[in-house]
């Protein structure tokens, strides 16, 4: 969600002023406001409260300061409190209010029913939407009243770096629970029989035990939490890619895997439990697997596969991310979604 936002900030760049407001999570301390450019981005942090009441009036009024005639505001419809302020500063200063649509608010984690509600509510005051998927289009446009548009994920291109190891390697970073795949990856692994080729494995949110448990798989190495630059740089000279979370009938109409988008522009094949949205985009230059028993076949598969047919389908997948998910092809996409709402 924080990558997707970052990203979509990005590519409204390319073309217009962009203000973002942020707020700092801790509020022990009171904070005065300050503010950095970028570029075409203004990053404004707003004085924080001790105060919950007086935070929320204060950062109101900062961010009404900043609103001008013709401007369009967005809003993160998974936090009912920005739906809240935004909808309010909005509305005074007559304004489109556009809602960013990334997940359905009743699946999120630990968020209560009553939530989920009111932020269902708030969102009816939006007058367009930019949704991930049709799904959560329909979950929040009733009957597609509304402008919209369908964004499946940004991708914000290739770094540059050296091959960070000299022995050939599958990659995947990302969170360790066992319910988003990591310990299905480990075992499937165990059908690569060459000791010269490893599982690097980088991630957070590691249970108890997985340092112990990985022992067990000595083609397997945890290199820890790698920073943003480290982790693009190994994504890009792996064998390939692979996102180990298992299909979900219940989640896959609703969200999709960000990791694949992010994948997409590298120099590696990408092996990924499925995703709907993201097969109709991507068809077969991505290799799909459906349960950890196919996980293992397809990455022995890849492993076997040779490099003219491995080149072919990752120049077909890089063609795809390029025209579809690169910063410059959203920004004209969201461009011409603009013109929608001002017309």
């Amino acid at each position: 969600n924080q990558i997707f936002h970052s990203n979509l900030i990005r590519s409204l760049s390319q073309n217009n002023e962009v203000t973002v407001f942020s707020s700092r999570k801790d509020r022990k301390e009171e904070h005065p406001s300050s503010s950095k450019k970028t570029g075409n981005i203004t990053w404004q942090y707003l004085a924080t409260k001790k105060s919950g009441l007086k935070n929320i009036k204060a950062q109101r009024k900062e961010v009404s300061s900043f609103t001008k005639y013709n401007d369009v505001c967005f809003v993160d419809t998974t936090s009912f409190r920005c739906l809240l302020n935004a909808r309010r500063y909005c509305k005074i200063k007559k304004i489109p209010l556009i809602g960013i649509v990334t997940d359905n608010p009743k699946n999120i984690t630990n968020q209560k029913r009553i939530v989920s509600k009111i932020i269902f509510s708030l969102a009816k005051k939006c007058n367009a939407f930019v949704c991930l998927t049709d799904s959560l289009n329909k979950l929040f446009n009733k009957k597609k009243k509304k402008p919209y548009t369908i964004l499946k994920g940004i991708n914000k291109g290739r770094v540059s770096g050296s091959k960070p190891v000299d022995f050939p390697y599958f990659f995947y970073a990302g969170t360790l629970l066992k319910k988003y795949g990591v310990y299905d990856l480990i075992e499937a692994f165990k059908v690569i029989k060459s000791k010269n080729v490893r599982l690097l494995i980088s991630g957070h949110h590691k249970e108890e035990g997985f340092e112990e448990y990985i022992k067990d798989y000595p083609n397997v190495v945890f290199l820890g939490n790698l920073d943003n630059n480290e982790i693009l740089n190994y994504e890009n000279f792996s064998i390939a890619n692979i996102n180990p979370r298992p299909f979900m009938e219940d989640l896959d109409e609703y969200s999709v895997p960000s990791k694949v988008i992010e994948y997409s522009s590298k120099n590696s094949i990408v092996i990924s439990g499925v995703s709907t949205p993201l097969r109709e985009e991507f068809r077969a230059s991505i290799v799909w697997f459906d349960n950890k028993h196919s996980l293992a076949s397809r990455i022995y598969d890849v492993y076997k596969t040779g490099r003219i047919t491995r080149s072919a389908m990752i120049k077909d997948m890089n063609a795809i991310c390029e025209k579809k998910f690169s910063i410059n092809a959203v920004s004209k996409k969201m461009d011409r979604f603009l013109t929608t709402i001002f017309k």
